[in-house]
């Protein structure tokens, strides 16, 4: 059974296990919801507390990455509800305490710090849009242990030991689309990216890099002036030179609009991409035009394991829909934290980040996790190709082949 209860600005999630919950409450407003009780001819026991472990969660339930958020969290309490029907973590119940970032940069800092100090959690989960790297920073200010679920950017865990990734990173991607490449019969390619973001130059050269080995070979390089938001010149550029494959290392949002104008000039071509894009904003807005795009994706909707399988069906019996993602990011993450939990004993921060980093090779449903960041990033890669609207599963390279 599911209890909602809305305290100040978040969102207090209940998973119970059959057990009646503690009433959650808070200074400026008290839960209006109400537990019935049966009549009958004697009291019964007072059920003695509930012992509580609370888990913070921070992620855009509303605006453009309304989509992901609701995706991420949808995973959490699929995995929330199956810990706590199994007695919770040595006998104490997750309870995860949501606060929305609103898609807004600046919220996510803030959802950290109020998360710790307001509402007292053992550890963070999110980083899914716009203020990841805000968000990072503080829990690392704070000390508190942060899973951050959609962090491709180098950097993260690199110079934020509290903070844990669970995303392969771009360069590891980048590779694995250059290797990926002559599976489409690609042999002359274009890297197009943002004139101003070092992100994206760096991702083009380890694109190219990699694409060269071989009779391949990358046969420009067009860059582009975000501010503009009109890609015509260098789109016209690249369809004089006319490549098998454009590799666009930008973030979904940007890449649907450069791609939907990619076709509206006649280029039919191939397009490789970014973790990012396989999320349901990208395809949405992308529309028609995302078919035949290529993506290093975070999570094989083909589940080949039986647990994978099973998280799988519980998503898709709650929500009617195959889980994205966002959404076997978020299960993964509570999963492992609970793991970290267990080990550490206690809900010690530090103790909990230390069990954590300790983590090698934990089965997750979206790949083996280890918190170590040079094998972390290096989990075998899903390519997924958008068709009609869907992201249809090709293959899974692994980096380091």
């Amino acid at each position: 059974m599911n209890y909602w209860f809305s305290v100040i600005s978040c969102l207090v999630i209940w998973i119970g296990s059959g057990c009646r919950p503690a009433p959650v409450t808070s200074p400026a407003e008290t839960p209006q919801t109400a537990v019935a009780e049966t009549p009958s001819e004697s009291p019964a026991p007072t059920p003695p507390p509930l012992k509580i472990i609370d888990v913070g969660v921070f992620l855009p339930l509303k605006g453009e990455a309304q989509a992901s958020g609701e995706a991420a969290l949808n995973g959490l309490i699929v995995a929330a509800e199956e810990i706590n029907a199994k007695g919770g973590i040595d006998g104490q119940l997750i309870r995860l305490i949501v606060r929305d970032t609103k898609s807004q940069a600046d919220r996510a800092g803030e959802a950290v710090k109020n998360l710790l100090e307001v509402d007292h959690v053992v550890a963070v989960v999110g980083g899914v849009s716009a203020g990841s790297d805000e968000a990072a920073r503080m829990a690392n200010k704070l000390k508190i242990p942060m899973l951050a679920l959609g962090s491709t950017m180098p950097g993260i865990p690199d110079k934020e030991p509290w903070v844990f990734r669970l995303s392969s990173v771009d360069f590891f991607s980048a590779k694995v689309m250059a290797r990926f490449s002559p599976t489409i019969g690609a042999t002359r390619a274009i890297v197009l990216y943002d004139i101003y973001s070092p992100y994206a130059r760096n991702l083009g050269v380890a694109f190219t890099q990699h694409f060269k080995s071989g009779p391949m070979n990358v046969v420009a390089g067009e860059s582009y002036d975000l501010t503009l938001r009109d890609f015509s010149k260098p789109l016209t550029m690249i369809k004089r030179k006319n490549p098998d494959v454009i590799y666009l290392p930008a973030p979904s949002d940007q890449a649907a609009e450069i791609i939907k104008q990619a076709r509206d000039l006649g280029l039919n071509m191939p397009f490789l991409g970014t973790g990012s894009w396989d999320s349901p904003e990208f395809l949405s807005a992308a529309g028609d035009a995302a078919n035949d795009c290529y993506i290093p994706a975070r999570y094989n909707p083909e589940p080949t394991t039986d647990f994978g399988r099973a998280f799988s069906d519980a998503y898709k019996l709650k929500h009617s829909t195959p889980p994205p993602a966002m959404a076997a990011l978020g299960y993964d993450a509570l999963k492992v934290l609970a793991d970290a939990i267990a080990a550490s004993g206690g809900i010690d921060h530090e103790g909990v980040s230390d069990a954590l980093r300790s983590i090698v090779n934990f089965s997750g449903v979206t790949g083996p996790i280890t918190f170590n960041p040079e094998s972390l990033i290096s989990y075998p890669i899903s390519i997924l190709k958008a068709e009609d609207g869907k992201l249809v599963f090709l293959e899974t390279i692994a980096p380091q082949d």
